[in-house]
């Protein structure tokens, strides 16, 4: 799975979430396509509820197939959406590389 399609499924997954956070750009709303998704902070500018997160984390995992163990999204290191989506790569491609191998 290319960063591409892993960062829109994300952007998705937030924003159906988190209201505060734009819908991505559609052919329909085409207006937002200068919102940086990569550099947004997800708390506490997005959300600074920990249910929200929580959820936001359940349906990432679902959506990818793994846990985030003790890490949550807008924890440290995973602070902004951009970085947040690196991780999910990261992960998708430990897991491809395992199956892989295996």
């Amino acid at each position: 799975m290319d960063r591409a399609r892993i960062k829109a499924e994300v952007i998705e997954i937030l924003a159906n979430k988190l209201h505060k956070l734009p819908p991505p750009p559609t052919v329909q709303h085409p207006d937002d396509e200068d919102f940086d998704y990569e550099a947004q902070a997800l708390r506490p500018e997005i959300t600074d509820n920990h249910l929200d997160v929580a959820e936001v984390a359940m349906d990432l995992e679902d959506a990818f197939g793994f846990n985030f163990d003790d890490r949550l999204p807008g924890d440290q290191d995973l602070e902004t959406i951009g970085k947040i989506i690196d991780y999910i790569q990261e992960r998708v491609e430990r897991r491809s590389k395992a199956k892989a191998a295996g």
